[in-house]
């Protein structure tokens, strides 16, 4: 009794060793995950300490940003301050700037109308000065007739002369009664005919004097319709000036086109009120005093620092397009490769499968085949005599086999240069040890394999055996066999 109580107790002992070290692991793994976890602590530290000074710049960025647009908010009110009065005084000037162009149109049309009547009286000057150079000829006409008319006088006289000579000489009365007679016909002639030129003469000299006076009229009228263009000339070149001026003015202290203060701002209708506001905003800007020359530096820092963060995210948004690229990139491989691999082991674990249960068929199926990435994998088996279902509701030996044919279709598909087993045939009969120890020495041609089993058949098909002893308490020890030189063992 004492000595099964030692045993007991040895037992125990061992147990509790295993116990004790198997606890000693547990707390060296739980050291390790310490670590890891302190590991991984310190490092979101420096990522959190990282995180908070990019936060402090953000918030001082966001203090500084906060403050520039209430500075800007209050530049933009007293500039909107400014528009309206500025509005108000555009619109006075767009008015004066309407009117004088309402002048100006109208000094145009007067011009054109003084223009037109100028050409009327050129025309009527031109036909006057016609009509007096015809009256002059006619008159020239006139005159060359009352010479001519002078000569036959005077030709008349001499015939009168001679006639009278005749009659002095020995010519009869009847003949110097008939040279009388056709003397003084020829005489009433001429007198009619003289009478007739002088008539007409005066007439002409009256038409003559009548066109002059007229021509006169024409020239007088035209030098007061020459005096007043000009006059209205001289008006709206000064229009222009003052026009000029206005809108010179209007660049230059508000920095704006007629143009546009005319399609922005509506006109003004009050131009005194207009201008009193102008008058008070221009104090109201005097009194607000010199403004803030170190604005432009403060922007061009701000913005350069907005420009580097700009820069920043830039680059960190490519980087993480690139990441994501890579990691779709990354994810089509492997799903490539996953679905290729799990092809071949699909179809090399249906053949494994029948080879280890000497029949039957198995088949593997993806619980999700849209999702290759993500999707899990069903074992379904159906042993000789069995029907097709799933490892789960197979027995503990069954389940094992088709573990181990599914472990040995991996190896056929990816070789491995060394395995490691730890009882995994210990649910198996004899019958199905020996065809996995079959299967065993068959894949240890590519592959070593390293064994902790106690099934007889597993260590018959093993090349080396290593067993561990405790001959005394607390004492192991190794012994090994190469069961490989066994045949020369058993010739020697």
């Amino acid at each position: 009794q004492v000595e099964q109580k030692v045993k007991n107790l040895k037992n125990e002992t061992t147990n509790q060793q295993q116990e004790i070290e198997r606890v000693s692991q547990e707390v060296a793994e739980l050291k390790n995950e310490e670590y890891e976890k302190q590991s991984d602590k310190r490092e979101q530290q420096v990522k959190m300490d990282h995180l908070n000074s990019q936060l402090q710049l953000f918030d001082q960025d966001q203090a500084q940003f906060d403050q520039d647009r209430h500075q800007a908010d209050n530049q933009m009110s007293e500039l909107d301050k400014d528009l309206k009065s500025l509005t108000q005084k555009l619109e006075s000037i767009q008015k004066e700037i309407d009117d004088l162009t309402a002048a100006k149109d109208r000094q145009k049309v007067d011009e054109a109308n003084l223009q037109s009547r100028r050409q009327e009286l050129q025309i009527q000057l031109a036909e006057q000065e016609s009509s007096v150079q015809n009256q002059q000829e006619k008159a020239d006409r006139y005159n060359q007739e009352l010479a001519s008319v002078k000569a036959e006088l005077k030709e008349n006289r001499e015939e009168h002369k001679r006639l009278m000579e005749v009659f002095d000489s020995n010519q009869t009365e009847e003949e110097v009664l008939a040279s009388i007679e056709e003397t003084k016909q020829r005489k009433e002639a001429t007198s009619s005919l003289i009478q007739d030129r002088r008539r007409e003469r005066n007439q002409h000299g009256q038409e003559i004097q009548k066109a002059e006076q007229l021509l006169k009229e024409q020239k007088r009228r035209e030098q007061n319709f020459t005096q007043d263009i000009q006059q209205k000339e001289v008006k709206a070149n000064r229009l222009d000036v003052e026009l000029e001026n206005l809108l010179n003015y209007l660049q230059e202290e508000y920095v704006i086109t007629f143009e546009k203060a005319k399609n922005e701002y509506p006109p003004v209708e009050d131009i005194d009120q207009a201008s009193t506001d102008v008058k008070l905003i221009k104090r109201s800007i005097e009194e607000l005093g010199t403004v803030n020359l170190g604005a432009i530096e403060e922007y061009d820092r701000i913005l350069e620092r907005y420009e580097f963060l700009k820069g920043q995210q830039d680059d960190l948004l490519e980087a993480k397009q690139t990441l994501h690229s890579v990691i779709g990139e990354m994810d089509g491989e492997m799903q490539r490769r996953f679905e290729d691999t799990f092809t071949k082991i699909r179809a090399e674990f249906e053949e494994v499968f029948r080879e280890l249960f000497g029949g039957g068929r198995a088949d593997l199926k993806l619980t999700d085949p849209d999702n290759m990435l993500e999707t899990g994998v069903d074992i379904v088996a159906q042993p000789p005599g069995k029907k097709l279902q799933n490892l789960s509701l197979l027995s503990g030996g069954e389940r094992a086999l088709t573990a181990i044919a599914l472990l040995f279709s991996i190896l056929r598909v990816r070789p491995v240069p060394f395995c490691v087993l730890d009882e995994v045939e210990a649910a198996l009969d004899e019958a199905n040890v020996d065809r996995f120890a079959r299967f065993l020495k068959e894949f240890s041609a590519d592959t070593q394999f390293i064994v902790i089993t106690h099934r007889k058949g597993t260590m018959e098909e093993s090349d080396v055996l290593y067993g561990v002893t405790m001959q005394e308490s607390g004492v192991s020890k190794l012994v090994s066999v190469r069961l490989e030189e066994t045949s020369e063992l058993l010739e020697a």
